[in-house]
């Protein structure tokens, strides 16, 4: 009779730890999804027309992009990244977090590089 109080009792814990978790994983997965947002309207507006993204050993760029497309990309690698963490089952995504991660870096080191 006390096992099994216990096993309810250790169940429902298990439930709640997770739910913890998934409300955790929204929280965060959120301020991802606002902070790539906020740091691509950021990007609009102090990069150039034309945004270098390649630099050769000698300094010199060697690739170019449309500010367009290079606000974008990073910004939708962060976002998708974000929507797989807040529709995984887990709430244990490390690949969605690492592409949110990603896509930020790639937008501060362009923000860095083409001041």
């Amino acid at each position: 009779m006390f096992g099994r109080f216990l096993k309810n009792i250790q169940v429902q814990g298990t439930a709640l730890g997770e739910r913890i978790v998934s409300m955790k994983t929204k929280v965060i997965s959120s301020i991802l999804i606002v902070a790539a947002i906020g740091l691509g309207v950021i990007s609009w507006f102090l990069l150039p027309d034309v945004v270098a993204v390649q630099i050769g050993l000698d300094g010199q760029v060697s690739n170019t992009m449309p500010k367009a497309l290079a606000v974008a990309v990073p910004m939708g690698i962060s976002i998708v990244g974000s929507v797989m963490n807040l529709i995984s089952r887990d709430g244990k995504n490390s690949r969605g977090f690492l592409l949110s991660l990603l896509g930020l870096t790639l937008m501060a080191v362009s923000l860095l590089v083409n001041r």
